[in-house]
């Protein structure tokens, strides 16, 4: 760290007033981009890199996930997801701000305990303080015949037990207490097992939540690089003072670091350990060009969401079920998001159809164009259909 309290772009040089310089936010977008896995030379290639690509960019939100992995590899197919959602190296869960996401099995122990808070501030995600009696009556029924769906977890209870009435709710108070998990579905309804019957005896007991919370703040780092603490809050869930209070050790002791950003007046942090690689592409910034296709629920747009437009240029917004948008991908090329379309992939459609497509006039070229037209062709040959595309409209 240098003299002035904060890593600088030429490791500890300054400027003539003594003001720490500033990395370059085409710098941070790249370190960004390789982490999350969206560039050419950091795409997987078989099935076997499913895992690593879903521990990269914190998990997968689940309805979106196809997408997200076909964005990260050369040549995806359905089946390399489902190998590891089957065997359970995949599983999905409420974490990040209680969302339904796919994290890899050994880290959602840390990834739930360090999401406790934000789930005691969702009525329907809370759960008793201690397990009652009554608790450990639905337990037993789940350890000794599940996996199970919720209905036939409720019709197997009441039948042992009759006079419990309130089987719904027990088995939502152990998954939300760690003591169930989700295991795969069946016929798309979620089954639930308790955490031991897991194939790797994941026990979420022995993780303290302080622990949790400075783990998930380092991943958070490790994905992203370069955040401020309302970043981490929102990617997490956690209010903002939590995440400050969070940051306090690991900054104390060297671990994270404060960074300046060109153009940026907050305060961002990073790992001290990912400040070699930060200065290495100042030094050495790539050209990109490539096109990727993002779902709403896309990890990019999922932890820059607040300052899409100050750092990618385009200020896409999450869409709201009033309006019936499923899909607006946001469209990235190299370093910039250039645009938007609202995408209508309704499986009885035989055509993936843009209903709009909106693109930065700058972007609006022959050549740009034709590579954006070819990436959603990509994407309706992967679900099975042919594309339909109208526009652009220049914004």
């Amino acid at each position: 760290m240098s003299q002035c309290g904060w890593v600088n772009l030429k490791m500890g040089h300054r400027d003539p007033s003594g003001l720490c310089e500033a990395y370059s936010k085409e710098a941070v977008k790249e370190f960004v981009l390789r982490r999350l896995r969206l560039t050419p030379s950091t795409l997987g290639r078989k099935m076997e890199d499913v895992p690593s690509v879903v521990r990269s960019i914190g998990g997968l939100q689940h309805g979106g996930h196809e997408i997200e992995l076909l964005n990260r590899f050369e040549g995806y197919r359905s089946e390399w997801f489902d190998h590891w959602y089957r065997n359970y190296t995949l599983i999905e869960g409420h974490v990040l701000r209680g969302a339904l996401r796919i994290v890899t099995a050994d880290e959602y122990p840390y990834f739930f305990k360090a999401t406790r808070s934000v789930a005691r501030r969702r009525r329907y995600q809370n759960c008793p303080a201690s397990l009652r009696g009554d608790h450990e009556l639905a337990l037993e029924v789940v350890d000794e015949h599940g996996p199970l769906t919720h209905s036939e977890f409720k019709e197997l209870f009441r039948g042992r037990y009759p006079q419990k009435s309130r089987a719904g709710r027990l088995l939502q108070d152990l998954y939300n207490y760690g003591k169930v998990a989700r295991m795969g579905r069946k016929k798309q309804k979620p089954l639930y097992h308790t955490i031991g019957k897991l194939p790797y005896r994941l026990d979420v007991t022995p993780i303290t939540e302080e622990d949790a919370k400075k783990w998930l703040l380092m991943r958070s780092l490790s994905i992203y690089g370069p955040l401020t603490a309302k970043d981490i809050a929102h990617w997490v869930g956690w209010n903002l003072n939590e995440a400050r209070e969070i940051l306090k050790d690991p900054l104390e002791i060297g671990e994270i670091v404060k960074v300046r950003i060109e153009g940026d007046r907050e305060t961002n942090y990073m790992r001290a350990d990912d400040v070699p690689l930060l200065n290495s592409l100042v030094e050495d910034l790539p050209e990109n060009s490539f096109v990727r296709v993002l779902f709403n629920d896309d990890s990019l747009l999922l932890g820059y969401y607040p300052r899409l437009g100050s750092y990618f240029g385009y200020p896409w917004r999450y869409p709201q079920l009033s309006e019936g948008v499923s899909w607006r991908a946001a469209v990235l090329r190299g370093r910039e998001i250039i645009g938007d379309a609202v995408v209508e992939m309704y499986a009885r459609f035989r055509e993936l159809r843009l209903r709009s497509f909106n693109v930065r006039r700058e972007f609006a070229t022959p050549g740009v164009l034709s590579g954006v037209e070819e990436e959603f062709s990509r994407h309706a040959a992967f679900q099975g259909k042919s594309l339909v595309m109208i526009g652009p409209e220049l914004v």
